[in-house]
C-alpha cells in the first residue's frame, strides 16, 4: 500500500513511516521541517506550503493518514474522497479536545486517539469511534541507562539530575515541577533540575539521556503521560507523571504523583535511591512491548 503521513507531532509521523516501511508499504511522510521532530521526506515550509503539496501528492498514494485532524482544509480533498481516496484522522490532543479540527471527520474511514483520555471526546466528532494507537518513538540507536555507575555517583554525592521537557510550559505543568523541585531543595533534597526547551531534538535527546529521573507532565488538567515520558523509559530512566493510571496497561511503571505532592515524592526517592534500577528496567521493558515502532504499526494493520 502507498501510504503518505501528514504532520508530524512528536515525530509519530516519521517512526509510524519507518515502521511500515518494514512491513512492506511505501510509506512517506510530509510535514513542516522543525528542530525538535524527525526530520520529514517531503518538507513544507509553511501550513499554506503543506497544504498545496498534500494536493498535488494525494493522487499518488492509496491512503492519506492526517495527524493532528482535518479542519476546514477537508474541503480541497472532498473531490479525492470522490474517488475513492482513503484518509485516516489521527488526533494528538487539543485539536479534538477543543473541536478545531474536527469538521471534516467525516472524509476519515478511521478515527485514531494519541492518548486514552481522547477517548472520552467522541462526542467531538459525531459520535464515531475513536481508536486509541501508542505513541510509537525510535528505539535505534538509544543508550540504556547503566544504573551501576549511576547509583555509584550518587552514594559519592553527586546530585539526582532531574530532566524535564516542555513544548508548551502550561500544558506541561512546568511551573509545578519548578515549584516542586525548589521546595524539595528546600527541604534538603540533593536534586538539581535541567530544563529542556527550544532546542534541536539531537540536543534534547544528549540532555534527557543524562538524567536519572524524567518528570513530564504535572498539570492539573490532565492525567495522562506524553512522548518524553516514552523516550524516557526506553533509556530505562524512571518517570514522574501526573496520570490516572487506570487508563493504562496494568504494568505502566511510571511513578504517579499529583502536583502538589511532587516535592515529597522527590524527598522520599532521595531516601530510596536504591530502588530506581529496577523502575528503570521495568520502564525499558513496558516501552519496548507497548511503543516499539514496529508493534504499533502492526496494530495499525488490523484498520488498513
Amino acid at each position: 500500500m502507498k501510504i503518505l503521513h501528514v504532520n508530524n507531532q512528536a515525530s509519530v509521523g516519521y517512526n509510524l513511516s519507518r515502521a511500515q516501511r518494514e512491513l512492506g508499504h511505501r510509506s512517506d511522510l510530509l510535514a513542516r521541517n522543525k528542530p525538535d521532530q524527525r526530520a520529514p521526506d517531503i518538507p513544507a515550509s509553511s501550513m499554506v506550503s503543506l497544504y498545496l503539496k498534500l494536493l498535488r501528492l494525494a493522487p499518488r498514494y492509496d491512503l492519506i493518514h492526517v495527524h493532528g485532524g482535518i479542519g476546514i482544509s477537508g474541503l480541497g480533498l472532498l473531490p479525492y474522497k470522490a474517488f475513492g481516496k482513503r484518509f485516516i484522522s489521527h488526533f494528538h490532543g487539543s485539536e479534538l479536545r477543543e473541536g478545531k479540527q474536527t469538521s471534516f471527520a467525516f472524509l476519515c474511514e478511521r478515527l485514531f486517539v494519541s492518548t486514552p483520555d481522547l477517548l472520552d471526546f467522541g462526542g467531538n466528532v459525531g459520535g464515531r469511534e475513536l481508536i486509541h494507537i501508542p505513541n510509537p518513538v525510535t528505539m535505534e540507536g538509544v543508550e540504556v541507562v547503566d544504573w551501576e555507575t549511576r547509583l555509584g555517583e550518587l552514594e559519592h554525592g553527586a546530585p539526582l539530575r532531574l530532566a524535564h521537557m516542555p513544548t508548551r510550559r502550561s500544558v506541561k505543568g512546568t511551573s509545578n515541577v519548578i515549584k516542586g523541585v525548589e521546595d524539595a531543595r528546600a527541604r534538603g533534597a540533593n536534586i538539581e533540575l535541567d530544563l529542556i526547551e527550544s532546542v534541536h531534538l539531537d540536543e534534547a535527546m544528549r540532555r534527557l539521556q543524562n538524567a536519572h529521573i524524567c518528570i513530564d507532565w504535572l498539570s492539573g488538567d490532565y492525567d495522562i503521560h506524553g512522548v518524553v515520558s516514552i523516550e524516557a523509559m526506553i533509556r530505562g530512566i524512571p518517570t514522574i507523571c501526573r496520570i490516572d493510571k487506570r487508563r493504562y496497561p496494568d504494568d505502566i511503571p511510571i511513578i504517579a504523583v499529583q502536583q502538589e505532592d511532587l516535592s515529597k515524592k522527590l524527598l522520599d526517592i532521595c531516601g530510596d535511591l536504591g530502588g530506581l534500577p529496577d523502575i528503570g528496567r521495568r520502564s525499558r521493558e513496558y516501552a519496548l512491548r507497548y511503543h516499539e515502532p514496529i508493534n504499533v504499526a502492526r496494530m495499525i494493520e488490523g484498520y488498513l
